[in-house]
């Protein structure tokens, strides 16, 4: 999952979900009260709005569409929408079901794409998104011609409407939980769609490289534990953290680029991190642990 700062005006691009971007390159450090509950140390603006991570239904999949299997067993039931009743559950199940409909959109799989937009729209009356619902963008998805690029056009705008919605009222916290719901549904869905394992499987290495962006999606909700559900939703968090614990960053080879003094020839070496079978494996049952402690309202 790409992320970009609250000012870049581009949607998170074809390979957002597996790749990093850190805009403005601000950490946060946390000190640690009596009560063993961590607090944010003061940031400034920038480092506030540093991280923005919806997926942009346009580009979500895209890179592997043509890779995987599309399966509908995968996507979290419509009907589970009405049994999330707190705050914490309806933000982040938000962010699955985008994560949802994104997936069957960019399958082509119109009738499944139509029913988890309908659902969103639902669940945006809970979480105070009901305005980016208008009557011109309703009508279109009542009637939208059913084509992958037509539904694709209306998933992405309404991804935009939601963004700039978050965006205009400052609902950072709201951010981070749609944000966590949709990053483990994604790498829920892409982890229990690759039947096998292969050091040579791309998908396999971008799942390997989320640990960067997971990393900065712990550090983002980090800066608002003061807000109700987000200290859970980091408790709920800290399997996968600890799977992702177990990658290293090795070498990965030596790497060739021209420097702008003389056109000389610069040889150094590129970094990657590593994942085994053992580990791959290890991460995929966490994932799924966690998001059916995000989706099963227990």
């Amino acid at each position: 999952m790409k992320l970009i700062s609250k000012s870049t005006a581009a949607a998170i691009s074809a390979s957002a979900l597996l790749l990093l971007q850190a805009c403005g390159g601000s950490t946060t450090t946390q000190t640690t009260n009596g009560d063993n509950t961590a607090k944010p140390a003061q940031t400034t603006q920038e480092e506030q709005t540093t991280f923005y991570l919806l997926p942009s239904p346009e580009d979500i999949f895209a890179f592997s569409a043509d890779k995987m299997k599309y399966s509908a067993a995968l996507l979290n039931p419509t009907s589970k929408a009405e049994t999330y009743v707190d705050t914490k559950m309806r933000e982040i199940n938000f962010g699955v079901y985008v994560a949802d409909m994104a997936y069957a959109a960019a399958f082509g799989e119109n009738m499944d794409a139509a029913k988890y937009m309908q659902t969103i729209k639902e669940a945006s009356t809970q979480i105070g998104l009901e305005s980016i619902f208008t009557n011109a963008l309703t009508s279109r998805i009542d009637k939208f011609i059913e084509n992958k690029d037509s539904l694709k056009a209306i998933a992405n705008d309404t991804y935009y409407d939601i963004k700039k919605e978050l965006e205009k009222n400052n609902r950072n916290s709201t951010i981070a939980q749609i944000s966590a719901g949709g990053w483990v549904e994604c790498m829920y869905i892409i982890t229990n769609s690759i039947e096998k394992f292969s050091d040579k499987d791309p998908n396999i290495q971008h799942v390997a490289d989320e640990k960067n962006v997971f990393t900065s999606l712990l550090k983002y909700l980090g800066q608002h534990t003061d807000k109700p559900g987000i200290a859970s939703t980091l408790r709920d968090l800290k399997p996968i953290e600890e799977a992702y614990a177990r990658l290293p960053l090795v070498d990965a080879g030596p790497s060739t680029t021209k420097s702008s003094s003389e056109d000389a020839i610069v040889i150094g070496k590129d970094k990657k991190i590593q994942i085994n079978e053992d580990n791959f494996n290890l991460l995929k049952a966490r994932i799924s642990q966690v998001r059916q402690i995000l989706t099963d309202n227990k």
